[in-house]
């Protein structure tokens, strides 16, 4: 779930191992003491007759989550320099002593916090002020290197202003910064340790195995062939990386390496080329069962669990997406690009035989519908891949295949028999097939390929980890004052009072700031902001426009919020998963991100329809039938594509054939117009899109003759 680019240093050998080894220090940290393997192997021996108690030893959530924040704060400061283009090669002695401090500076509340806990209030010693202020401090230097300036500067001056508000009482401010569960602790940071991590650590093995490769390639053979082949295969696979990956400069440079040189090939140019990629990629984050990290905060945000989120991003997903497609034909013909012969693509029958891999993102799917932990989830699904990998894997034995899933599949069983619940009993082989799978392939040579992707996805979603751990705790400090001062209630009552309660000025005013922000702060960081300043008023303004009940009301809120802390990614001046695709493309970045605007259109106007038609989140009112339900869900979806369908032809300027000024403007005011959901305006435009798609027909009929 990496958000930004950023430079790493070339380390020495001894680096690249301490950095591996404090990889695996966290992973396993987080699979025993956060998510619960130590009490699931408690409660198996305890049913056979060991009472080990002292497995049942788990450290308070905060002392975890300080703990896991200083061991990716003392590899941050080893790993990436100061200034991007400084010290590349060479680690100066002043990041080592950084790393050694601001590994210390949250260790210190892992020693102390039994006393803080125990005693209920922090002593106002020099110490227990300090170190709190080093921690923040080298946090901040920390995001600088990683996530860019942008967040930590608006971090710093939030804090400064709060401080300020606090007329300096040092004591209030580290105390509900530092040792209390807000500020850096609070509940952005606990998601990404609880649940986002194990998401991380499953894309990160799925990437590693191949599964992103061999979605883009099973997605060529497919649709390759037909028109705007290339394209519509970025579309495709993007959606279907997307469902595991949750981050669009992820998405961009996995599928992005085989679709953008496949496309120009076809002709597209590089701009159209390296901006199709970053659209579709950046709706991944759309698109369940594995969507941003923000979806995850939004979760816990909300109370709701995460299969709520899953099932309301679902339609508006998929109409992005078919936004997307329907952009991409159009473009295509308008280009008059032919199809890519059968022979330069990859081939079905070839592919086919390993459809198996795919396994782990229907799992995952299920294993979330029916109300698993999601952390559980992960784990569980990391273990089908793990199967997945080795029957997939050229070169190891069927003896080995077969004995393979037979061996997890009893592990799952006695662990259900010995008393472990289902849930937990998947985790726990999903867990165990990790460490069997790397040991195994360090012992025996033909799956030693295993063996080595799964220490590379360990030590990759460590470093990408670190950018959403770090947002997350920048965004923490910011709401902290929020909450602190009292801020976030007063400037949302200010917001209703400006807009005079309309719904519409509410929504313009959030999207605003979502994407202002959007052009320096990450995803996360981007949501929990706008979210803890807009969200409630306009959830207000929701509820009274529609009949829905607040709770209802705040789940569309919060998604409009979400969407266009995504849709930032391909929004300019800084467009990230745009400056990704133009990097692949070697195109010009504002040309790129432009035509990624356009492309995206969807992105930037379903939340206007969902927000005033919820059914589209499968959020049907109480006072409403089953059967207008279900109405309101068909006429939503269809006005939805219509819309689409207008503004694409009128803005590529492609309705059949090559269209002038005149019509295009037509059909953009009428799809416009459109997000008003008005149903005689929706007939209108339906009659007016078919009269004109006849006239054009037969217009270019009697030109070709």
């Amino acid at each position: 779930m990496s958000e930004v680019l950023v430079t790493e240093r070339t380390l020495p050998k001894y680096l690249l191992k301490l950095i591996l080894a404090l990889a695996f220090i966290f992973t396993i940290y987080e699979v025993t003491f956060v998510m619960g393997l130590n009490f699931a192997l408690y409660t198996l021996l305890k049913n056979i007759g060991l009472d080990i108690k002292q497995l049942l030893y788990t450290p308070d959530i905060q002392q975890s989550m300080a703990f896991l924040l200083g061991l990716l704060l003392f590899s941050s400061y080893i790993i990436y320099p100061v200034r991007k283009r400084k010290d590349i090669g060479k680690v100066p002695f002043y990041d080592y002593i950084l790393a050694i401090i601001a590994f210390a500076s949250m260790f210190y509340l892992v020693v102390i916090y039994p006393r803080v806990v125990q005693v209920g209030y922090v002593e106002a010693t020099l110490l227990n002020i300090i170190v709190p202020m080093l921690a923040i401090a080298l946090l901040l230097e920390a995001s600088r290197r990683i996530l860019g300036l942008a967040l930590p500067l608006i971090t710093l001056t939030i804090l400064a202003l709060g401080l300020t508000y606090e007329e300096f009482n040092i004591r209030r401010f580290v105390n509900h910064m530092y040792y209390a569960r807000e500020g850096v602790f609070a509940i952005p940071l606990f998601v990404m340790v609880s649940y986002v991590y194990a998401f991380v650590l499953f894309g990160s093995i799925l990437e590693k195995i191949g599964v992103g490769e061999y979605i883009t390639k099973f997605t060529m053979s497919l649709v390759g062939h037909r028109w705007g082949g290339p394209a519509k295969t970025a579309v495709v696979a993007s959606a279907l990386v997307g469902t595991v990956s949750g981050s669009s400069v992820a998405n961009v440079l996995t599928t992005g390496t085989f679709t953008i040189p496949l496309m120009k090939k076809a002709g597209y140019p590089p701009e159209v080329a390296g901006a199709v990629e970053p659209v579709a990629s950046t709706g991944g984050q759309l698109m369940p069962p594995v969507m941003g990290a923000a979806a995850f905060v939004m979760a816990q945000f909300l109370g709701r669990p995460y299969r709520d989120i899953m099932i309301a991003a679902a339609i508006p997903a998929i109409l992005y997406f078919t936004s997307v497609y329907i952009y991409v034909d159009r473009v295509t013909k308008k280009l008059g690009i032919r199809p890519l012969p059968r022979e330069q693509l990859p081939r079905f029958r070839e592919l086919l035989p390993g459809i198996y891999l795919l396994s782990p993102i229907p799992v995952i799917t299920w294993l979330l519908l029916m109300g698993l932990e999601p952390q559980y989830s992960a784990i569980a699904a990391i273990g089908v891949a793990i199967i997945s990998a080795i029957l997939y894997q050229r070169g190891v034995s069927w003896g080995t295949k077969i004995s393979a899933p037979c061996i997890l599949i009893i592990i799952g069983i006695v662990a259900y028999l010995l008393g472990l619940p289902v849930s937990v009993s998947l985790f726990f082989v999903g867990s165990i097939s990790i460490f069997i799978a790397i040991i195994t392939g360090i012992l025996l040579r033909g799956v030693r390929g295993m063996s080595t992707a799964l220490i590379s996805a360990i030590e990759s979603s460590f470093k990408n980890v670190a950018t959403v751990f770090f947002a997350a705790s920048c965004a923490g400090l910011i709401q902290g004052v929020l909450t602190m001062t009292g801020w976030a209630t007063d400037i949302g009552f200010r917001l209703v009072d400006l807009s005079g309660g309309n719904v519409f000025i509410l929504m313009l005013t959030a999207m605003s700031i979502s994407l202002v922000l959007g052009t320096g702060v990450p995803t996360t960081a981007n949501y929990i902001i706008t979210s803890t300043i807009v969200g409630t008023p306009m959830a207000r303004a929701i509820s009274s426009i529609t009949g829905l009940d607040l709770e209802a009301a705040k789940l569309v809120a919060h998604m409009f919020v979400f969407y266009f802390g995504i849709i930032a990614d391909i929004t300019p001046p800084v467009a990230l998963a745009s400056y990704a695709g133009s990097m692949l493309a070697k195109s010009h970045f504002w040309r790129t991100a432009l035509n990624a605007t356009i492309f995206g259109t969807a992105g930037y106007l379903v939340p206007y329809i969902f927000a005033q038609n919820p059914t589209l989140l499968i959020l049907p009112s109480a006072s409403n039938t089953p059967t207008i339900v279900i109405y309101r869900l068909i006429t939503g979806v269809s006005s939805t594509v219509l819309t689409m369908l207008l503004l694409s032809a009128g803005i590529v300027g492609w309705h059949y054939t090559k269209i002038g000024k005149i019509q295009r403007a037509i059909l953009i005011i009428l799809g416009v117009t459109l997000l008003t959901q008005n149903e005689y305006i929706v007939l209108v435009a339906l009659a007016t899109y078919i009269g004109l798609y006849m006239y054009n027909k037969r217009r270019q009929r009697i030109k070709s003759h």
